[in-house]
C-alpha cells in the first residue's frame, strides 16, 4: 500500500510539472518565497507562478533548447530579490523571452514586470548595474542584429542607447540632454562597391568586424 501510494505521489507531481520551491537569493533580500509549478506540453514548457494566494500563468515559455530556468536576484537594484524566469522559444536558441516579476514592497508580493519582460536575450550586470538585450541575428545572411541598454530612472525603465544594423545601414542612438533617445552615427554599410557614395555625415562601414564584435556567448 505504501509503494503504491508512493507511485501515485509520483504520477501526480509529474502531471503538474511539481512545485518548486525558491527562497535562496543571488542577489538581494527575499521577502517572500516564490512557488513555480512547470506543465510540460510535447517539448514545450510553461509554468504557473504562486503570488499571494493565487497561482497566475507565465507568458514565456521554452521548446526545443531546454526547459525554463528561475532565478532569484535583484533585477533593478533596490536591495529586494525579484524573479527571473527565462527560456528560449526557438528551436535555435536564437531568441531568449524572459517573464520578471519586481517584488512589490507595499503589495508584500510579486508584480509582473512588462518592460523588463519585453526585452528579447535580457541580460543583466548586477555588479556594474547594466541591462542590455536584442537580437544578435535577424535576418540579412546573419548581419542584422540590434542592442539596446537600458537604466533605472525615477523608478522606471528607460533606453539610454541602441545599436542596429538593417542590410544597409549601421545606426548608433543615444540620449541627449532630455534623456531622449536621437540618432548619434548614420553609417552606410560597407557592401564592395567602389561606386558607392556616402552621403552628408556618413561613411562605408565595416560590418564583418562589427558583426563579430555583436555577437553574444549564448551563439
Amino acid at each position: 500500500m505504501k509503494l503504491i501510494a508512493l507511485l501515485l505521489s509520483l504520477l501526480s507531481t509529474s502531471a503538474y510539472g511539481g512545485t518548486l520551491h525558491l527562497d535562496k537569493a543571488a542577489t538581494g533580500t527575499v521577502r517572500q518565497a516564490a512557488d513555480i509549478r512547470y506543465v510540460n506540453h510535447d517539448e514545450k514548457q510553461t509554468y504557473r507562478l504562486k503570488t499571494g494566494k493565487q497561482w497566475l500563468n507565465g507568458s514565456c515559455s521554452s521548446s526545443g533548447m531546454g526547459n525554463l530556468h528561475a532565478l532569484l536576484l535583484d533585477m533593478n537594484f533596490d536591495g529586494h530579490a525579484d524573479l527571473w524566469v527565462t527560456g528560449y522559444t526557438d528551436s535555435q536558441g536564437r531568441i531568449r523571452c524572459s517573464d520578471v516579476w519586481l517584488w512589490d514592497t507595499q503589495a508584500k508580493q510579486y508584480s509582473f514586470n512588462k518592460d523588463l519582460s519585453a526585452i528579447p536575450n535580457l541580460d543583466i550586470s548586477i555588479a556594474e548595474q547594466r541591462i542590455e538585450g536584442g537580437i544578435a541575428n535577424c535576418g540579412c545572411a546573419a548581419q542584422c542584429f540590434y542592442e539596446d541598454s537600458y537604466a533605472w530612472r525615477a523608478g522606471g525603465l528607460i533606453t539610454i542607447a541602441r545599436r542596429a544594423q538593417d542590410c544597409e545601414r549601421y545606426r548608433e542612438y543615444g540620449l541627449n540632454e532630455k534623456n531622449d533617445l536621437i540618432l548619434m552615427k548614420d553609417e552606410i554599410i560597407d557592401s564592395g562597391n567602389s561606386d558607392q557614395q556616402a552621403i552628408e555625415h556618413t561613411k562605408a562601414y565595416d560590418w564583418r568586424r562589427h558583426g563579430q564584435i555583436m555577437r553574444k556567448p549564448w551563439e
